[in-house]
């Protein structure tokens, strides 16, 4: 059986393993920020009044997981293909 680093041609090896960093860092740092905010929207921490609703607060805390999710499979991308 063939894994995907057997695929990846040893010369595109070391490029996909830096986008597979980009998107790690990026994603991780941008889901923090995002699950932060959607916490605050939530408790009402912003000063915004009844402009957000639970739902729209609990859908941003949502997306800002996913959003860590894909920076945590950018993170093993990278670690897949680095090595």
């Amino acid at each position: 059986m063939v894994t995907i680093r057997e695929r990846v041609p040893e010369s595109l090896r070391g490029p996909v393993s830096l986008v597979a960093l980009a998107v790690g860092v990026l994603g991780i740092t941008v889901g923090f920020i995002i699950t932060v905010l959607g916490v605050t929207l939530y408790y009402d921490l912003n000063g915004l009044g009844d402009a957000i609703t639970t739902i729209e607060s609990l859908v941003v805390v949502v997306i800002g997981l996913a959003v860590l999710f894909v920076g945590y499979l950018g993170w093993r991308g990278f670690m897949h293909f680095a090595y």
